[in-house]
């Protein structure tokens, strides 16, 4: 039974765990490159065409994000409805499957603030 139980309390490895990989964070942010990878990644399982929007596909998500200023105001990403989800600013955090890293969210804050532009 001792040894069961020493084994049981050392068998984690982690205490937690281990840190996202941090995002390198380029001069000049593209939508195209950098931006709508994170969005096939983490958020197309549920944001896709036909399902809960906004629509976050390929052929759809800039435009479902930037029309009239709802989800992304150029130049402004705290005041920018999808920050305010990656952050859990008073909405529920997205993606629901966790809080994304820091260096996530600072990417798509700089691609908002330089403009929100479709590069």
């Amino acid at each position: 039974m001792v040894l069961t139980v020493s084994m049981m309390a050392t068998s984690c490895y982690y205490d937690e765990m281990p840190p996202e990989a941090v995002i390198p964070i380029p001069e000049t942010v593209s939508y195209s490159k950098d931006v709508q990878p994170l969005w096939d990644q983490d958020c197309i399982s549920c944001h896709k065409t036909g399902a809960t929007v906004p629509d976050l596909s390929t052929a759809n998500s800039y435009s479902a994000l930037t029309i009239n200023n709802k989800y992304v105001i150029p130049g402004n990403a705290v005041g920018s409805k999808l920050h305010k989800s990656l952050v859990g600013d008073g909405a529920a955090i997205m993606p629901t499957s966790g809080k994304w890293s820091d260096s996530k969210i600072e990417l798509v804050d700089k691609w908002i603030n330089a403009g929100a532009l479709n590069n």
